[in-house]
């Protein structure tokens, strides 16, 4: 069970009932069996971290950045401006958030002293991604209602490998 092999967790049960019984009949040996259990965990393992990093990627990758469909010249250029910085400033978005425990736009701004506009984009594409999530939440600002925002699991799951914190 090695190379290109997919392991599913249905998978490494099926293996390691297969081995069982093969042990209890006679078939093979205990180490054996263990051996290609082993393999197999191995193999999920494996498999798990490298789709983690796929994950984790998405948060740090320099993409460009946000426009309307049909975008007035001075929009569509500074998108491609910024492009070198939305990864950076997706995971402070990110980071801020799991540290803070939840915030709103107004409060990630002061925070992290980015501008607005360059928070709300990066804090939508996280929401996109699944990385965070309205909290259900709503701060006042100077007489305005701002929404709270929240890492989901995922995302703070990205916060304890980006960082090695707790979150």
């Amino acid at each position: 069970m090695t190379g290109t092999s997919v392991y599913t967790v249905s998978r490494v049960r099926n293996i390691v009932t297969a081995n069982l019984a093969a042990v209890r009949t006679g078939e093979c040996s205990l180490a054996d069996a263990e051996a290609r259990i082993m393999g197999a965990l191995s193999g999920y393992e494996a498999q798990q971290g490298a789709a983690a990093a796929l994950r984790d990627a998405e948060v740090t990758a320099n993409t460009p950045g946000k426009t309307t469909s049909d975008p007035v010249l001075t929009s569509a250029r500074a998108a491609r401006i910024v492009a070198p910085r939305t990864g950076n400033q997706r995971g402070r978005v990110l980071i801020g958030l799991v540290e803070q425990g939840g915030a709103t736009d107004f409060e990630l701004v002061r925070r992290l002293s980015m501008l607005d506009n360059s928070v709300r984009p990066r804090r939508r594409e996280l929401v996109e991604g699944g990385y965070i999530r309205a909290s259900g939440l709503v701060r006042e600002h100077y007489g305005t209602a701002w929404t709270v925002w929240e890492a989901t699991t995922e995302g703070r799951a990205w916060y304890r490998r980006a960082s090695g914190g707790v979150a």
